[in-house]
Parts: structure tokens; sequence; C-alpha cells
């Protein structure tokens, strides 16, 4: 085995710096491998480095993967990464998509970030969305419809004591925040 001890090894056959690669170390060693385009030092910009931490590519990769690349998965409500991550993708729910039901039901899942149209009575059940979940309801009809208070679950009208089943008028519109998988605030335009 043979060992190179240098400080860069420059790939390439232009004279002109940038069309070439550099595996270099730093002027200081920091236990990172880089591998950049242009001269080692600071005329290089890295493209791939690689320490006990990891790897860092820069730019766009493409070409197939070999291997199953696992991404942390980010805490909720958080952007900071550019990976689209489950949580973060979550977020992106609070913009209205519609979905219709003819005849009203029972809220489900699929619910969750979206205007549901109705023109009949709406459950809004216990246990199926959590906390900082949304549901906007239009009554697209011409007469009242009921909101109920599925079971376990309180519903509670916005600014008041009220809890339990709700009326909401004729085109009316509320939006349900829930709080908890067991507790919900409703809140809109024609709501009683």
């Amino acid at each position: 085995m043979s060992t190179l001890k240098t400080n860069n090894v420059q790939v390439g056959t232009s004279n002109v710096a940038a069309e070439n690669f550099t595996l270099y170390q730093p002027a200081t060693p920091d236990g990172t491998v880089r591998l950049g385009v242009g001269n080692s030092g600071a005329t290089t910009a890295d493209v791939v480095t690689v320490n006990s931490a990891g790897m860092t590519v820069t730019g766009v990769i493409s070409g197939t993967l070999n291997s199953t690349v696992t991404a942390t998965t980010q805490a909720a409500k958080t952007s900071n990464t550019t990976v689209a991550t489950t949580a973060f993708v979550d977020q992106l729910r609070s913009l209205l998509s519609q979905t219709t039901s003819s005849g009203g039901g029972t809220l489900v899942i699929g619910d969750r970030g979206t205007l549901v149209s109705v023109n009949g009575g709406v459950t809004v059940p216990a246990n199926v969305f959590a906390a900082n979940d949304v549901v906007t309801i239009y009554n697209n009809s011409s007469g009242n419809l009921t909101i109920t208070q599925g079971g376990s679950l309180t519903l509670r009208q916005v600014g008041t004591a009220n809890t339990g089943n709700r009326t909401l008028a004729q085109r009316g519109l509320v939006t349900v925040v829930f709080i908890s998988t067991t507790e919900a605030v409703i809140s809109g335009g024609g709501l009683t």
C-alpha cells in the first residue's frame, strides 16, 4: 500500500483552473476531504465534502443512486432544510384546495387543509385530526345546516362558552381548528 501526502491533487489537463477538479485538504487540516473545481485554496469551489459527520454535495445531483438515501425528518412547522420532509409538506396543507360533498357527512383526514363545500349536515369527529389541523366548511345551500359535535369531541364556538352542535346559515363559511385530537374550535360567518 502506498501513501501520498500532499495538500492537493489536481485532475484535468486544462490550463484553465475552473475546468479541472481538485481533491484537496485545506491549509489547516480539519479532517474533511474536499473535491472542488479549480485550484486548491481560495479559488476552489467545493463540489463535495466528506468528513466524519457525513457528505455534503453542492449543486445538482443527477444520475442514479445505487443505495437508499434517508433524510432526517424535520420538526413540524420548520422549513430550515432543503429536503422537503413530511412535516414541512403538512404545513403546506394550509393552502386551500376544495373538496365537495353533496350531502355532507363526517369529516375525514383527507379534508385537512381543504375547503369542504356541502349542502347537508357535517359531523366533526374525534381522534381523526391532530392538533393544528384545519378544515374550512362552506354551506353551499339556501338553507341552514347542522355541524355536529362528534362523540368524544369538544367543539367550542370561538369567543364564547358554547360547546356542542352549531348551526351554519345559508352560504355560511366556518373554519374548524383542532386544538387536540378531542378538542376543536369553530368560527366564521353565519355560525350560531
